[in-house]
């Protein structure tokens, strides 16, 4: 009794985080979990920045350099160029109607794939790259249904250019290309995060069935000098003895 007091003295001296034993420690603050509810809460607020921010600048932009050519204003390395352009992002596919309308068409299909994902997102970042590209797709697609020539076939309004040259822009690619790079690069980190676990092909197992009858064990080995103890042999379960007859009682003599 003396031993199990100090042993129990021991064990609770250690602590309740030792005195548990090997396994994973926590620190006591809580799992940073993602929120289930943050797609529905950081998407629709970052869609509708970008397509507010897209549109006004545009309409700043026709309103300060409608009818003029060339280079208009200088941000640092950037020029304001105003263009209508009837193709696709940064000015490619002019010409093509046709592909102009596909395009337009598989973008629409793509913007209600990103605003499905985005509102279903539970991690910050995806939830963001989403609305980046839902935003931007949006803000190009109004400028091809309401501007003219007319519906999928409007001029969308670009007025971003780099140091003069190359291609023309606005706040909407910006933001398509950056959620699409974001977006990428979260998914691709997922996957690298996420263990792989093989498949175990499967074989018949061949090990032999266990001896349902247990081995004697040996026992402990004895000590240098001593000589073995005599085993016990087991007791075997005998005939149980027969009961007793009781005699029956004398009868008394008669005489």
């Amino acid at each position: 009794m003396e031993g199990s007091g100090t042993c129990s003295r021991r064990v609770s001296s250690l602590g309740p985080d030792r005195a548990r034993g090997p396994g994973p420690r926590h620190s006591g603050r809580p799992a940073m979990n993602p929120h289930p509810h943050t797609g529905r809460l950081l998407f629709p607020l970052v869609a509708l920045m970008v397509i507010a921010a897209d549109q006004v600048s545009k309409a700043l932009a026709l309103a300060a350099w409608s009818g003029t050519s060339g280079p208009q204003a200088r941000l640092g390395p950037l020029r304001t160029l105003l263009v209508h352009n009837a193709g696709v992002a940064f000015g490619l596919g002019h010409g093509r109607p046709v592909l102009i309308s596909v395009i337009t068409l598989t973008g629409a299909v793509a913007t209600l794939a990103a605003v499905c994902a985005g509102l279903r997102a539970h991690r910050r970042s995806l939830a963001f790259g989403m609305a980046l590209i839902a935003g931007g797709s949006v803000g190009n697609g109004a400028d091809r249904v309401v501007r003219p020539p007319g519906p999928l076939r409007g001029a969308v309004v670009d007025w971003i250019t780099v140091a003069g040259r190359g291609p023309v822009f606005n706040l909407a690619d910006v933001a398509l290309v950056s959620g699409t790079l974001l977006t990428a690069a979260v998914l691709l980190c997922s996957a690298a995060r996420r263990p792989y676990v093989s498949p175990r092909p499967w074989a018949p197992d061949s090990t032999p069935a266990p001896n349902p009858i247990p081995a004697s064990d040996p026992g402990p080995a004895p000590a240098p000098g001593c000589s073995p103890a005599p085993r016990s042999r087991p007791r075997t379960p005998s005939a149980a003895p027969a009961p007793l007859r009781r005699s029956p009682p004398e009868r008394p003599a008669r005489w």
